[in-house]
């Protein structure tokens, strides 16, 4: 009879619980989405962000030990995060070398229809959007050494000039699709010096597969200059991504002074 009564006993309570339970669940899933999923997105965009602060800190001290001026270029800068990182680290005004210019190229439209392979679960058209008013908004204080290039690459890279001058010490690649860093590669061919940092910010995507995305792109282009320059292996960038030293073939092994 005790068995009896005990057994009685749980299962009156296990169902109570489990009615209890079965109420408050929809309002508990409410509060999970509100609360506690942006909770775990922001964890999450603070872990990239902290891993791309730390290539941009390595970054500044190797132009920095190297003596290396220029400019810096970033090709994709939705929400300007690794852009105002490169302007706090690179552009700091105590230092030896100087990186005096910030180039943004990017829509400012959002991206654009993903094509052929460069299709991807995660990718739609005009995802990433960061509108230009929003740039000159958010870089008020820096208006004087940024500059912002509007439009898709095959339409404003093959128009763009730098400055004679302006030697490039860090391209951050941030563009996602196959089809966009051949644009980028082919638009730096010309204009790659011995010391330029490149970054791919999505080298991991399509799931590493060296036959698509940022890594098929680099791949072709490594092939096309290979008797001019020699790519090193850099950092990589925790969050996903990788980058390289660029070396002027003819210059290595020699005292540059």
């Amino acid at each position: 009879m005790k068995n009896y009564l005990k057994k009685l006993d749980q299962n009156i309570c296990g169902g109570y619980i489990k009615r209890k339970y079965q109420l408050i669940y929809p309002y508990l899933q409410k509060y999970i989405n509100r609360k506690i999923t942006p909770l775990r997105r922001g964890i999450q965009k603070n872990f990239v962000m902290s891993e791309q602060l730390m290539f941009f800190k390595n970054a500044q001290f190797f132009l920095q030990v190297n003596r290396i001026d220029g400019v810096y270029l970033e090709f994709g800068s939705h929400e300007l995060n690794t852009f105002r990182m490169a302007l706090n680290t690179l552009g700091q005004y105590d230092k030896p070398n100087n990186i005096h210019k910030f180039i943004a190229f990017d829509s400012f439209e959002g991206m654009p229809e993903p094509q052929g392979i460069d299709k991807q679960k995660i990718w739609r058209k005009s995802m990433n959007s960061t509108s230009i008013e929003q740039f000159y908004k958010i870089m008020k204080k820096d208006l004087h050494r940024v500059e912002a290039v509007k439009g898709f690459y095959e339409d404003t890279l093959p128009k763009y000039e730098l400055n004679e001058n302006d030697k490039i010490a860090l391209a951050y690649i941030d563009c996602d699709y196959y089809s966009s860093t051949v644009s980028v590669l082919s638009f730096l061919k010309n204009k790659l010096s011995h010391g330029t940092l490149l970054a791919f910010d999505d080298w991991d995507c399509y799931y590493s597969d060296p036959c698509r995305g940022q890594r098929l792109a680099f791949s072709e282009f490594t092939e096309e200059v290979n008797d001019q320059f020699h790519f090193e292996k850099f950092r990589v960038i925790g969050s996903g991504g990788m980058s390289f030293v660029c070396l002027e073939k003819e210059k290595m092994g020699q005292a540059i002074i």
